[in-house]
């Protein structure tokens, strides 16, 4: 209903249907107006294709000078199609719809103008809600191109005033604004090659004789020209991995790239290209990247290769999914092409030998250990070692040998023991898509859907529930039910990720113990919080209401305020604690009873009450 609705807005008001009159962005030029300041040169924090947690940035992030409220523009004539208004994410966000059939995203705005900001409260005074997710029929708020909207903002999870805009087609599907020549945006400077990660994925690989993940630095030769000190001695089956961005003559940020190509000896074996990006699988990009480096270090790698559950549909990809195999006596060229949205380009030339001379560098050690590199378990022991290594099959006994790699995908491991020793395993369990059920008399944990592919974990249980870390990336929750000690009265005890600052999971009690859901590895344990939520009075005026609020423990959940038993809405910026009111109607001023409840996620409830 609603689709017919709006083809017949746009046929009566445009001459045209979204459906039929479909354009690529190739023959859009001229079709957008830059959403701020146009006809100014803009600088941008962030641009399509960033790496970021969970996500590929979708759009642009437009500077605004670090101040709010500089005036947005309608990119096109259109209709407000949906308005979002959320603490986190876009905070205050404006879809409009445009006769081609795209959509244009305007984020983290301070405010709206005033016919879609009166349109808006109206509604959110009718769900008595703050928090609202509203679809507009065609034709409510019809709007202009180049009508100013919005006041650019800081609101949502923005780190910083900007404005966040984005470009979709009739599928919902994000596009590059850039490919739409706004000739605000100036980009003639190649993306920087900081970085060559190698990493070992076979049992028998090794580079520059030893086996692991190693980093090469890289050195710029001429502006997009790039290459290594030396060539790289490698044997087997290797990943590359390059830590990469793209940089812009108005911005001192780190900006996305638009595509990776590999090549070995002239061959590809690898091509990631970013055209668009689909809202429904956007979680796969923690694979497309090194999750464990983007976490630890901040580092966001490319992969070269291609990662088993991948399902962004962004690559060409040879036989071997990018992987590179490099036999004995074999010398190698391999190229990689890096290139922005500009077409600027940046080629990396790796020279690769494999003497078939050389040996593998055993490590020096004076104890035993184990490092696990995905599925390939590697042991380090001091030479001359005696190793016995348990199978389903069996047990063998043989010489400590340089590299001693195990690969879990094919080999069950049960245990391993160094002269006579006995070695704890760094895994307690290895769970994959077809083995996602893990069960004990203390805890049950069902992965469902959330694994990718095969992977070694550790789980142990005490007082805390410990399963694994956060250095492997899941593409959904997982459901756990752990039969911990069921207080008395539970009320206020919930399942936390233990941190220096405990993250609220949540969770409901049985007979049992306690079931939550995770979307996260982590250290799991159960608190106590009965402790109310924090209320400071800072403006109580017939105007305006304002209050600052915080919570020790599990968080802000809930905000309602009435003032003389009505209700008012309170907007709230969570970065600062900062909560204020939003009359339906300016003219009638406050007067009487003011009460303010604060729910936080515990279920402890703070209730301030006053007068004006």
């Amino acid at each position: 209903m609603i689709r017919a609705l709006i083809a017949l807005f746009f046929l009566f008001n445009f001459n045209s249907t979204p459906e039929k009159s479909l354009l690529l962005p190739s023959s859009l030029k001229g079709y957008f107006t830059f959403p701020i300041a146009p006809g100014t040169t803009a600088s941008l924090s962030g641009s399509f294709g960033d790496i970021r947690i969970n996500h590929f940035h979708s759009g642009l992030d437009i500077r605004t000078g670090g101040r709010e409220g500089k005036s947005v523009f309608a990119a096109a004539e259109g209709y407000v199609s949906r308005i979002n208004v959320s603490r986190g994410g876009y905070g205050n966000a404006l879809y409009i719809t445009h006769p081609n059939g795209y959509t244009t995203l305007y984020a983290h705005l301070k405010e709206y103008t005033p016919k879609i900001k009166e349109y808006l409260n109206k509604k959110q005074y009718e769900q008595q809600k703050w928090e609202v997710d509203i679809e507009l029929e065609p034709g409510e708020i019809p709007i202009k191109k180049a009508e100013m909207v919005a006041f650019s903002g800081n609101t949502g999870g923005s780190g910083g005033p900007h404005l966040h805009f984005e470009v979709r087609d009739a599928e919902e599907n994000t596009l590059d604004p850039a490919e739409f020549d706004f000739f605000e945006i100036k980009d003639t400077v190649s993306p920087v090659i900081e970085v060559l990660s190698v990493v070992c994925k076979s049992k028998d690989a090794l580079v520059n004789g030893k086996f692991g993940t190693f980093d090469f630095p890289v050195q710029r030769i001429t502006n997009g020209q790039y290459k290594l000190s030396s060539a790289l001695d490698i044997k087997g089956e290797v990943g590359f991995e390059i830590y990469t961005y793209d940089k812009s003559q108005t911005s001192p940020f780190r900006l996305g790239i638009k595509k990776l190509v590999a090549k070995k000896n002239g061959n590809l074996t690898y091509q990631y290209n970013l055209e668009k990006l689909s809202f429904h699988n956007k979680i796969d990009m923690n694979i497309h990247t090194n999750y464990e480096r983007m976490l630890n270090d901040s580092k966001k790698f490319h992969k070269a290769y291609y990662e088993e559950g991948n399902s962004l549909g962004l690559y060409q990809i040879d036989a071997k999914n990018g992987i590179m195999a490099f036999s004995p006596g074999e010398n190698s060229t391999v190229d990689f092409t890096i290139e922005d949205t500009f077409g600027n380009e940046t080629v990396l030339n790796v020279q690769v030998k494999n003497s078939e001379s050389s040996d593998a560098s055993q490590p020096v050690v004076s104890s035993s250990t184990f490092k696990l590199y995905g599925t390939l378990l590697e042991l380090i022991s001091p030479a001359n070692s005696e190793i016995t290594i348990e199978r389903n099959t069996g047990s063998t006994t043989e010489k400590f040998h340089y590299p001693m790699v195990f690969d879990l995908k094919t080999e069950n491991i049960k245990g391993v023991a160094v002269n006579g020793k006995s070695l704890t395993l760094p895994y307690t369990n290895i769970v994959g898509p077809n083995n996602n059920l893990v069960q004990s008399p203390t805890y049950d944990i069902n992965f469902g859907s959330s694994i990718y592919s095969k992977t070694p974990i550790e789980i142990e249980n005490g007082l805390k529930l410990k399963i694994y870390e956060d250095i492997v990336p899941l593409k959904g929750r997982f459901d756990v039910s752990w039969k911990t000690n069921v207080p008395h009265d539970n009320t206020f005890y919930h399942v936390y990720i233990d941190g220096k600052k405990p993250k609220f999971v949540g969770g409901k009690w049985n007979n049992d113990g306690i079931s939550f859901k995770s979307k996260e590895y982590g250290t799991f344990v159960v608190l106590n919080d009965t402790e109310e939520p924090v209320i400071r009075s800072k403006e109580l005026t017939a105007n305006n209401l304002r209050f600052q609020i915080s919570d020790a423990l599990s968080g802000i959940k809930d905000i309602e305020c009435f003032v003389n038993g009505e209700w008012v809405m309170m907007e709230y910026e969570y970065k600062y604690g900062t909560i204020w009111s939003e009359k339906l109607e300016n003219s009638k001023p406050f007067a009487g009873s003011v009460d303010l409840y604060i729910t936080d996620n515990a279920g402890n409830k703070a209730h301030f009450k006053g007068s004006i």
